[in-house]
């Protein structure tokens, strides 16, 4: 038996966006499951999306409202395989050199701090570590492990939601996370979705883009 988790990260509504993007709940269905891997902002989020399959989720940075009741960290068995579910964020000075590398680099390239070793740490031993954060839609593996990253459903390039940047100092940063976002590709632009196969033949991950406006293509 092959269960479909849907896969869903940073979705910010009721900040960035009004609402969930049509075209994720399309991609979604037909999903036995959906893991939201944190950046909520509203509670409201988790209704809709049960509106399609139940429904786990971990608290991500922009969850602010009492972290919404959600757990930092989630692992569930699902099919006989151990998934992990955590935001990805690690603390602002880790955080910070990720994107200060990409930019002096100015290019995109692997320094990511040692995000799979992170992830292994935190979530124990899981056959796969499901997060977000970085609104990069990444599939990796570390040992025997799939690291699987869905890409964002708000994917806009700088601190504050596709604003332009800040005045003073604070824009300086804003800046450098737009040309960070930059570096990362085409992919990192457009909101998407996640979709994992889970049964006898292993965990197959894949990303589904969405057009920009949020439509399925």
């Amino acid at each position: 038996m092959t269960v479909r988790v849907g896969v869903v990260a940073d979705s910010h509504v009721g900040e960035y966006l009004p609402a969930l993007p049509e075209g994720a709940l399309e991609a979604l269905e037909g999903c036995d499951l959906i893991l939201h891997a944190g950046d909520l902002s509203v509670p409201e989020v988790l209704d809709d999306l049960a509106e399609v399959a139940p429904v786990a989720a971990v608290r991500g940075d922009h969850d602010r409202l009492g972290g919404l009741g959600l757990p930092e960290t989630l692992v569930m068995t699902v099919a006989g395989h151990r998934i992990g579910l955590v935001h990805g964020r690690r603390p602002r000075p880790v955080d910070i050199s990720i994107v200060a590398a990409h930019v002096a680099a100015g290019r995109r390239i692997r320094y990511y701090a040692g995000i799979n070793r992170w992830l292994a740490r935190k979530l124990g031993d899981v056959d796969c570590a499901v997060y977000g954060h970085w609104h990069d839609p990444t599939i990796s593996k570390h040992g025997g492990m799939v690291c699987f990253s869905p890409g964002a459903l708000c994917p806009f390039g700088n601190m504050e939601g596709g604003m332009p940047p800040r005045p003073g100092l604070v824009g300086v940063g804003d800046r450098g996370v737009y040309r960070f976002r930059r570096q990362l590709g085409e992919a990192a632009w457009l909101p998407s979705v996640g979709v994992i196969e889970v049964g006898s033949a292993g965990i197959r991950p894949r990303i589904v883009p969405l057009t920009r406006d949020g439509r399925m293509p």
